[in-house]
C-alpha cells in the first residue's frame, strides 16, 4: 500500500495521511512511536487544513523524490502532539468497545426478560380453562405461538455468534 502526505508550499510544512484504510474509509493518519499507532482519525488532518487555508496543499505519495526531500526537509505539522493525539484516539477506541459490550449485555439481559415473561405468559395460559369448544382453539393456538416464540429465544440465546 502507497503512504501520503499533505505538504503547505507556503509554509514548507507537511502532515503524514500514510495508507487509507477501507475499513472505516480513512486514511491511518499520524503514527506515534511511543504509542505504537496511528491516530486513526482525522483530527490532525483537520487542523492541518484549517491551519494553511489559502495555502497552496499538494498531496504527496510514498516512493517519490520529492516525498524524502519533504520528510528530510520540512517541518513536520504538530509534531509534539501527535503523541497526544493518538492516545486521544486509543481512549476514544477503548470507550467505543466498553460501550459496545456495554448494549450487548443489555441487549442479553432484555433477552433473559423476554424468555421469562414468554415462560411465565406461557404457563398462565396452560393453566387457563376454556369455557367453549372454539374458545379452546384459541388458547391452543396461543398456546402453540408462545411455545414458537420461547422456542426461537432460546435459539437465539443458544447460537454462538451471539454468545459473549
Amino acid at each position: 500500500m502507497r503512504d501520503y502526505l499533505l505538504y503547505c508550499t507556503y509554509c514548507s510544512t507537511y502532515t503524514l495521511l500514510h495508507s487509507y484504510d477501507k475499513d472505516n474509509g480513512a486514511f491511518l493518519g499520524e503514527y506515534s512511536l511511543l504509542h505504537n499507532d496511528y491516530t486513526r482519525d482525522s483530527i490532525v488532518l483537520n487542523k492541518f487544513l484549517l491551519a494553511h487555508l489559502g495555502h497552496t496543499i499538494r498531496p504527496i505519495p510514498s516512493q517519490t523524490d520529492d516525498y524524502r526531500q519533504i520528510i528530510c526537509n520540512a517541518s513536520h505539522f504538530l509534531e509534539d502532539d501527535i503523541d497526544k493525539y493518538v492516545e486521544e484516539s486509543q481512549q476514544r477506541a477503548k470507550f467505543r468497545e466498553r460501550n459496545r459490550k456495554s448494549e450487548r449485555e443489555i441487549g442479553q439481559v432484555q433477552l433473559y426478560l423476554i424468555e421469562h415473561l414468554l415462560t411465565h405468559e406461557l404457563q398462565t395460559l396452560s393453566q387457563a380453562r376454556a369455557a367453549t369448544p372454539a374458545e379452546g382453539q384459541v388458547l391452543l393456538g396461543k398456546e402453540l405461538g408462545f411455545k414458537k416464540a420461547l422456542d426461537l429465544v432460546r435459539q437465539v440465546k443458544n447460537d454462538k455468534q451471539f454468545a459473549q
